[in-house]
């Protein structure tokens, strides 16, 4: 089972600029994140968007990512400022595969 961790609280100096993500709500997702996991990964993300101060999205504890995955952090880094930290190779394959294009205001680091 999936679980998604928010690290940090918001205060007063969380706050997006448009071209990178400063003090963001960081999200930890754990496990695979599946069809069957996806809904409330999905709900958990979006209420760290509904914060509205940015997220950081720490892929390092995932696992298999399906397609509902990789949908989702497309539509995530659509939607404003958005950090994918630690994305694995294969992840950034699948990425590629999709055709994504990286928005403005959306930063990612890989690793191997």
């Amino acid at each position: 089972k999936a679980a998604i961790v928010l690290i940090g609280s918001v205060s007063a100096n969380q706050r997006s600029n448009g071209d990178h993500v400063t003090d963001p709500t960081r999200c930890v997702p754990t496990g695979d994140i599946t069809i069957f996991e996806i809904a409330e990964f999905k709900g958990q993300l979006q209420a760290a968007i509904d914060l509205g101060q940015g997220v950081a999205i720490d892929l390092a504890q995932a696992g298999t990512l399906d397609i509902s995955a990789l949908q989702t952090l497309i539509a995530a880094c659509e939607a404003g400022p958005m950090e994918l930290m630690n994305v694995p190779k294969r992840v950034a394959g699948q990425l590629a595969c999709l055709g994504w294009v990286l928005p403005k205001g959306c930063k990612v680091a890989y690793v191997d």
